[in-house]
């Protein structure tokens, strides 16, 4: 069983797992023997292997994973193939799809893979967690044979990338207005108030439940990255940093360390943060929020009224319909799309780019099929399908990549309106890394996890602002 999570226990009640990637050393099972295979073959005989295996089963092939875009990929997969079949509505569908996890809900369930099963394919979060689960054959890493053609780097074929994701700093539109301030360096986030332009309203969503928010956190305490912190720490401070002056071993774990003691509120939920919180309660409250990108999908189909001091050119002039014709905004209202600021030139980083990893699930039942959909979902043709978006269209108004979701073959993609491409935030943001993270210790999370729950400041302000907001319904 894994060490480094062992705190998941005592939090959230859930048992400890253990996942494992082929190729761990660990003695291989018949689905790690099938996938080794898989992993070898051109896709005419991938293709073969795995028709040959649905057209011998009266199972369904299942899928399990974290996002919605599943079922649209399952979609556009049993389109491509004749022989699978989703979605039919007349009782002959043998693909199965459950895109309703958490992170740890997702892992806690794939635990009974050790024993029997569970499902074939996965669509996996946080390649801490992974690494944590590395000996005991839960899940089995597919590699493309024809990777380097499809555009893949080395670097995202263990664990093979499915989709790349982020987490971003952004404000709301009016927190210049009511801050007086600019969000323009990562220190601002940490510190005192007697530092210059500090922030001290920071919205962020626990890493007690959220596990990529853990490894983001612990990513800023990396090697690697320190000598972006540093020359934000000096452009800020204005002289180098300095662990004998300061008593911290590294820039990174000084930021980190102020940084969760200066958050004033725990928000439950990224998608509600970015979509109502933000426009609707938060308008003159000064914030910044750390949360997941690909929210902006959903702040583009919500609108509000009621809104004092907005920019008069946010309204709605007429009402907003969507494609059957219904009415989501209606004239006077403003859509909570357009009052997110995100494209803040911060020194030191943005955020953090993630990725979800297809893995393929021990015990499978259809272990090729599993290995097909996973080179599947790094085609165009199903990036497309499953992410491009008319609510958030490029500059030209046409359909494009939503926000927060990005191709890991190549970026021969169109883009939303005023979004970076992903080499742009690969470079702005801190990134996920599997041999970093891999190594992490119980301490260093434990370590955190104390500064956290220490931090009694945010919860008493949680409190406080949930009672306004509800004062205001």
């Amino acid at each position: 069983m894994i060490k480094k999570n062992l705190f998941k226990t005592a939090i959230l009640g859930l048992a400890v797992l253990c996942i494992a990637a082929c190729g761990s050393g660990k003695k291989a099972g018949s689905t790690a023997d099938i996938v080794a295979k898989a992993s070898k073959m051109p896709l005419e005989k991938l293709e073969a292997a795995a028709k040959a295996e649905m057209e011998a089963s009266n199972d369904t092939f299942k899928i399990v994973g974290l996002t919605s875009a599943l079922k649209t990929a399952a979609t556009k997969f049993a389109e491509h193939y004749d022989w699978l079949h989703y979605g039919t509505k007349d009782g002959k569908d043998n693909v199965y799809v459950n895109n309703s996890y958490k992170d740890y809900t997702l892992l806690t369930a794939l635990e009974v893979a050790d024993k029997t099963y569970f499902a074939d394919y996965a669509l996996v979060q946080d390649v801490r967690s992974l690494a944590d689960y590395d000996a005991a054959g839960i899940v089995c890493n597919f590699v493309p044979s024809d990777w380097k053609e499809m555009g893949l780097s080395e670097a995202d074929t263990y664990p093979l990338k499915g989709i790349h994701f982020n987490k971003i700093f952004y404000t709301n539109t009016n927190f210049e207005k009511v801050t007086g301030k600019k969000l323009y360096n990562i220190w601002q986030l940490a510190g005192t108030s007697a530092d210059p332009d500090h922030l001290d309203k920071v919205s962020f969503q626990s890493p007690v439940t959220e596990q990529i928010n853990m490894s983001f956190l612990l990513s800023c305490e990396a090697p690697a990255n320190q000598a972006r912190i540093e020359k934000a720490y000096k452009n800020y401070y204005n002289k180098d940093w300095s662990a004998s002056e300061t008593g911290y071993a590294s820039a990174g774990e000084q930021w980190v360390t102020e940084m969760i003691a200066n958050i004033s509120r725990w928000h439950a939920s990224d998608g509600t943060a970015m979509k109502e919180t933000q426009l609707k309660y938060d308008w003159d409250r000064g914030y910044v929020y750390y949360g997941a990108f690909a929210k902006m999908k959903d702040a583009a189909t919500k609108y509000y009224g009621g809104i004092v001091g907005a920019d008069p050119s946010f309204y709605e002039k007429e009402d907003v319909k969507d494609k059957n014709g219904k009415v989501i905004g209606k004239a006077g209202t403003i859509q909570a799309k357009k009052t997110v600021q995100f494209d803040w030139e911060i020194d030191g980083f943005n955020g953090f780019m993630y990725t979800m990893c297809s893995q393929i699930v021990n015990n499978a039942a259809h272990p090729y099929t599993a290995c097909l959909f996973a080179r599947f979902l790094l085609t165009k043709e199903c990036y497309e399908a499953m992410v491009y978006n008319s609510a958030t269209p490029s500059a030209d108004g046409k359909k494009a990549n939503q926000y927060g979701y990005y191709f890991p073959c190549s970026n021969d993609i169109t883009y939303a309106k005023g979004d970076w491409d992903k080499d742009t935030h690969i470079a702005r943001e801190i990134n996920e890394n599997y041999a970093f993270l891999k190594n992490i210790k119980v301490s260093q999370v434990n370590k955190l996890l104390a500064l956290v729950t220490s931090n009694s400041k945010a919860t008493e302000v949680t409190k406080q602002e949930q009672a306004e907001d509800e004062a205001k319904k």
